[in-house]
């Protein structure tokens, strides 16, 4: 697969490791020739202002298949960590599956998906059928 641009909007959810309550996320990234950046809005689940939402910074790299970033909150409270974040970006370049950990803390699994990836493929398929 050559280098994959990830510039663009990605809807994605987080699971902590033995939890079956996952997270939702929304992420802003710009590839700038494989260095990330970016931001995330999540709903906050826990202390100290469940309901609110959160932002954080993301800051990273893909190389090949491979996407690594850290994401670090905003909020003051949160801030004095970043979550490492390593996934593999899946053929087409539209999902990015993964692990995160905070280290010594927690870690889980994590799964983005771009905006309008599903779309896009639907409109591929129809075209597809078009021509035949």
């Amino acid at each position: 697969m050559s280098e994959a641009d990830l510039s663009g909007r990605w809807h994605g959810f987080y699971s902590y490791a033995g939890h079956a309550h996952a997270c939702a996320f929304e992420a802003e990234l710009r590839d700038h020739e494989g260095e990330l950046v970016g931001e995330s809005f999540e709903v906050a689940h826990f202390e100290p202002s469940p309901g609110s939402t959160l932002t954080a910074s993301l800051e990273g790299r893909r190389n090949g298949t491979a996407v690594d970033f850290a994401k670090t909150y905003d909020e003051v409270a949160l801030a004095g960590y970043s979550i490492h974040y390593a996934g593999t970006l899946a053929p087409g370049g539209d999902e990015i599956e993964g692990n995160w950990a905070i280290p010594g803390q927690g870690s889980g699994t994590f799964l983005m998906v771009r905006e309008g990836a599903a779309e896009a493929e639907e409109e591929r398929k129809a075209a597809e059928t078009v021509r035949r």
